[in-house]
């Protein structure tokens, strides 16, 4: 099986527990924003995980990952705590069929909580090359406000491209406007949505609270695509 040898340009903490690198590989990585590769480092041998890119393909060959640490010991762990640019990773072959759907003209919702973030901005970095007429909401959900990480650069986005709306909700605590509630209530309130294609990337428990609300709003099951976690199921 191929391999792809990339080398670390950029690491930077985002967050109490996250961390967002670049990498750049020696040989051009075809993919689709939405896929994912499995990364293994230096500092974990013979273990790798999976992580979705947070852009879509450009011509610098770069690639942008997000990276939340789990477990210690874990290869994300040393992802966020051990990685520094000039390290150099190993990347397996793109996988994963969510991707936008290129012939659908219907607006796009993507729900995103956690690291989940990164699917959702790659397809929201392909759709600023080529959508004209399609209007994208991206509803962000975290326990905590100080769970936003990566705040600045989408809110940069939503001022760029006049099409993209941003919600963010909090569980947790109460956020800036006062609001306290899970991101698929937010989502329902924010409904109906009776011609949309929707994406959802989070926790099992977020995205199967989504996925709920959803068909009971009455979205039909083909437009609704998901993954949990980096395993892409649908």
């Amino acid at each position: 099986m191929n391999r792809w040898h990339a080398e670390v340009l950029t690491h930077e903490r985002r967050g109490r527990d996250v961390a967002v690198f670049t990498c750049r590989p020696g040989q051009p990585l075809p993919y689709r924003a939405g896929q994912h590769v499995t990364i293994e480092c230096a500092y974990r041998p013979w273990q790798s995980r999976a992580y979705a890119m947070a852009n879509a393909p450009r011509p610098d060959r770069v690639l942008e990952f997000h990276v939340r640490a789990a477990v210690p010991a874990g290869v994300s762990d040393a992802l966020v705590t051990r990685l520094k640019p000039g390290d150099l990773l190993r990347l397996s072959p793109p996988r994963g069929d969510l991707t936008l759907d290129r012939y659908s003209r219907r607006d796009v919702v993507f729900v995103a909580g956690g690291t989940g973030l990164a699917p959702a901005k790659a397809m929201i970095d392909e759709l600023t090359r080529c959508n004209r007429t399609r209007w994208i909401h991206l509803f962000r959900g975290e326990r905590y406000r100080r769970d936003f990480y990566d705040r600045e650069h989408v809110d940069r986005l939503a001022l760029r491209h006049p099409w993209l709306t941003v919600v963010r909700a909090t569980s947790e605590e109460p956020d800036e406007a006062g609001d306290q509630a899970p991101i698929a209530d937010v989502v329902t309130r924010h409904g109906p949505w009776p011609d949309h294609d929707f994406y959802v990337f989070g926790s099992p428990p977020m995205v199967e609270s989504t996925l709920r609300r959803l068909d009971r709003l009455g979205v039909p099951g083909d437009r609704v695509r998901y993954d949990i976690f980096g395993t892409c199921l649908r």
